[in-house]
């Protein structure tokens, strides 16, 4: 089951979230928690950062051994100033900072690991290997595993790295190695301590912003297990009516990915297929994938950005005794909100500025997405932050201005090393030819832009916007712009015939309902807390119009629990299958399994470490690439498109697949062995999947190619062997 290598991985995520404290303490103690769900994720990221970069140095290995060296390096140089201030200058203030959270940081560590837990055994009763990218997500970490020095080298095309936006699945495999825990399990416990960690988090942003506990179940709710209103539409409102009306016919059936998969799709746009997924169907279906992972990181940014604005409002709030001032002692404290003056100066380089700078480097080479999304966002608000505090002073624009240089300084330099050898997948930006049609997008972000709407028209009428007003404005007209965007452009790549703006509308429409969620229970709230204020009418109203948008929110996060029920079917205890993530995957072939593990056995008796073992090639969401997922050693080419995309070269991969085809059926030797030596091949496995694959496979002149190291009959008499090359 695991139990053991689950409470490993928690622990190692009770540790990470102490080494990053300090910061916390810095920054973000205006928290509930004194941010310690924030320091939770910067710690991994800080210290995951600092060993990918000696990694990448080759200065260490990627061990487990110095996994923890830098973790505990990562921790001295943390702790060394509050030592020193403790001892030296006889400042207490960290000690009090955690007493006096000590009771919230209990409690957000409890709900966190309840979350957790429950998630981790309900998902426990369907492991997938097909379904989605797992396979995928599954070989980058246990290829990152078995490697020495970044960049990883790519499983599915030997000889190459991963050109790919890795970090992700890095970060998650470095957390795996701090468990001690195999590569299967830190890949189940790391996909729904995303999932925990977030609702924590962005309940505890939230409930700093509103002071309301309410609005901020509801946020942390509306990001990690709501859906969309397709859901409400279509399997609830429509199977409905279609009773009410009895009509004639087969009602309408409705699956749970449909509500990701509408626009291009029904009615069906062959030229025009998009993706329009969300937080919850992600956490569902299992793919740890970039724009989950990165998570980790867009929920800080955007709780850094609020304590950023709060910070500003205290600087404005700051009393000073009130003296009889002369012009010239007036003239110059005028001077002084200037930029010239320097308090406008100071506001470019900061902490804050600093943290966001590089969580954007990190996103540049985790979801490079999140990079142009959240600089944006980190500049509407710095901007509009400075503004209400300084006003539109001569030098407010020079240092909006600087601030931005600043923080996108730390994002070149944090992911410099990374981009040193990676290859942009993209072709440049297009137009759109094809829009989605207008009752797509009502029923898809309808819900969200009324809310924002009606709370525009509710500040229009109070005439007062304060820092979370601001801040829920901001985050929803920057969500609103993210949905618009692929109806006019469309960045390239290489589904550009019948998916060519699938890609954008999936990364943006994801962050558009990541911050829609967010700013949802800070609207409700604000709805409902005003019609305290008011009397008549105006009461009635805004306490209907809290309450409309509340039952519209419930009403959507019913989609986790119908998807849930629809993907497993099954939760008696003879169908939990444990938390390896590998289980499906091993349990498709018996033979293949026990040739695999002699394989590994082989490798490790030989000293090698990533040696390259050629299996048949295949399509996108296949088990054919099985060896090289289960073990981590390179093969010559791995799934087409994705390969495709990684290299942005088709003929590249095309030529790939004609060789391996050539290897395995054909007839002459020589063009064999000149091929086996092109791609340095090791080993050359024959399964199962390679029976399938290929008619007539030339077993006897790859045996003269080297020594069979391994032989068994299967129960459907195929041979299956490996075959070490000379």
């Amino acid at each position: 089951m695991g139990t053991g290598y689950l409470i490993q991985f928690y622990i190692a995520c009770l540790i990470l979230s102490f080494v990053a404290l300090p910061i916390s303490y810095r920054l973000c103690n205006r928290f509930a928690d004194g941010g310690f769900m924030i320091s939770k994720s910067l710690g991994l990221y800080i210290s995951g950062y600092a060993m990918w970069l000696l990694s990448s140095a080759h200065i260490l290995k990627f061990s487990q051994g110095s996994c923890v060296i830098v973790l505990l390096l990562t921790a001295v140089l943390m702790y060394t100033p509050v030592i020193i201030s403790i001892y030296k200058k006889k400042d207490n203030g960290f000690i009090a900072y955690l007493k006096s959270h000590a009771k919230a940081i209990i409690i957000a560590e409890i709900a966190f690991l309840v979350i957790f837990v429950i998630l981790n055994w309900i998902f426990a009763h369907r492991i997938p290997s097909t379904d989605t990218e797992r396979m995928m997500d599954l070989g980058f970490m246990m290829s990152m595993y078995k490697t020495d020095y970044m960049p990883p080298l790519d499983l599915w095309a030997s000889g190459e790295i991963i050109n790919y936006y890795y970090f992700g699945q890095y970060i998650i495999t470095y957390l795996t190695k701090l468990s001690f825990i195999p590569v299967g399990f830190g890949y189940t416990f790391g996909f729904f301590m995303i999932a925990a960690w977030a609702v924590v988090a962005i309940f505890l942003l939230v409930y700093d912003i509103t002071k309301s506990r309410i609005a901020g179940v509801i946020s942390g709710a509306a990001v990690i297990f709501s859906g969309n209103f397709h859901y409400v539409v279509f399997a609830k409102i429509v199977p409905m009516l279609w009773d009410i009306l009895q009509l004639e016919g087969d009602k309408p059936s409705y699956w749970f990915a449909d509500s990701t998969r509408y626009i291009g799709y029904t009615p069906e746009v062959t030229t025009d297929r998009t993706i329009h997924e969300f937080p919850s169907y992600s956490f569902i279906v299992g793919d740890l994938h970039a724009h989950v992972v990165n998570i980790l990181v867009v929920v800080v940014i955007l709780s850094l950005l609020w304590a950023y604005l709060k910070s500003l409002s205290d600087k404005k709030n700051e009393t000073k005794p009130v003296t009889k001032k002369t012009k010239a002692e007036k003239k110059e404290e005028e001077s002084k909100k200037t930029f010239k003056g320097s308090p406008l100066l100071s506001e470019c380089c900061n902490g804050y500025f600093l943290l966001i700078g590089f969580l954007l480097g990190i996103s540049s080479m985790s979801n490079y997405w999140d990079f142009p999304i959240y600089y944006v966002v980190s500049g509407s608000i710095i901007l509009f932050g400075m503004m209400r505090v300084y006003g539109i002073k001569k030098g407010l624009w020079g240092s909006v201005i600087l601030s931005g240089l600043f923080i996108m300084l730390i994002n070149m330099a944090v992911s410099f090393v990374f981009n040193m050898k990676f290859n942009k997948m993209v072709s440049g930006i297009g137009s759109v030819m094809r829009r989605s049609l207008f009752h797509q997008l009502v029923l898809l972000w309808g819900f969200p832009v009324v809310m924002l709407i009606c709370f525009i028209i509710l500040l229009i009428r109070l005439r007062k916007l304060d820092d979370k007003r601001l801040y829920a404005l901001l985050l929803g007209l920057c969500a609103t712009g993210l949905v618009l965007i692929p109806e006019f452009i469309f960045v390239k790549d290489i589904y550009i015939d019948a998916f060519p703006r699938a890609n954008t509308m999936f990364k943006l429409g994801y962050e558009a309902f990541i911050m829609f969620g967010t700013c949802s229970g800070i609207i409700m709230n604000e709805f409902w807390e005003t019609s305290k204020e008011e009397e008549g009418y105006k009461a009635h109203l805004y306490k209907k119009t809290a309450v409309i948008f509340f039952v519209c929110f419930l009403m959507t996060l019913g989609y986790f629990v119908t998807a849930t029920r629809q993907w497993i079917d099954d939760y008696s205890k003879e169908n939990f299958k444990g938390f390896n993530a590998y289980t499906s995957i091993k349990n498709a072939n018996s033979y293949d399994l026990k040739a695999i593990e002699e394989l590994e056995k082989l490798v490790e008796a030989s000293g090698a470490k990533q040696p390259i073992v050629l299996e048949a090639d295949g399509d996108s969401y296949t088990n054919t690439c099985r060896v090289s997922v289960l073990t981590g050693y390179p093969t010559v080419l791995g799934w087409h498109t994705h390969e495709w995309l990684w290299h942005n070269s088709h003929s590249y991969m095309e030529q790939r697949r004609i060789d391996v085809e050539d290897i395995y059926t054909s007839e002459d030797a020589n063009v064999v062995r000149h091929l086996l030596d092109k791609y340095n091949v090791d080993y050359v496995y024959i399964g199962s999947c390679e029976y399938s694959k290929y008619e007539v496979i030339q077993n006897g002149i790859l045996e003269s190619m080297g020594q069979v190291v391994y032989w068994e009959n299967s129960d459907t008499g195929q041979l299956i062997e490996i075959i070490k090359v000379r």
